[in-house]
């Protein structure tokens, strides 16, 4: 699910408009699988985090006219944190959610 989100961003540039066209999709989804829909809600959006690429968001856009850092260095950053991201997420569901009342 991380990873489908992940791919999904490269197709629309911002957060709003990736969550916005798909959230109800994914709730969808959710309900017609048995799934809880706030769990995979929460992997989906969480997953939007994730960038490579300067045009994914305005403050990197910002940063990269300014030369803050090149695009090469962006890929690599945006790598790393995108698989920190989900190597968070993969401690998070298991541990973390159930102690908040999350099955």
């Amino acid at each position: 699910m991380y990873w489908t989100a992940f791919v999904y961003h490269f197709l629309l540039a911002s957060e709003i408009s990736m969550l916005g066209t798909s959230i109800p999709l994914v709730m969808e989804f959710a309900k017609s699988h048995d799934m809880h829909p706030l769990l995979l809600g929460m992997i989906w959006t969480f997953a939007a985090g994730g960038k490579l690429f300067a045009y994914q968001s305005g403050v990197l856009i910002v940063g990269y006219s300014y030369g803050y850092f090149t695009a090469r260095d962006l890929v690599r950053m945006g790598a790393c944190l995108t698989v920190v991201e989900f190597l968070a997420l993969l401690l998070l569901v298991p541990f973390y959610w159930p102690l908040i009342g999350l099955k």
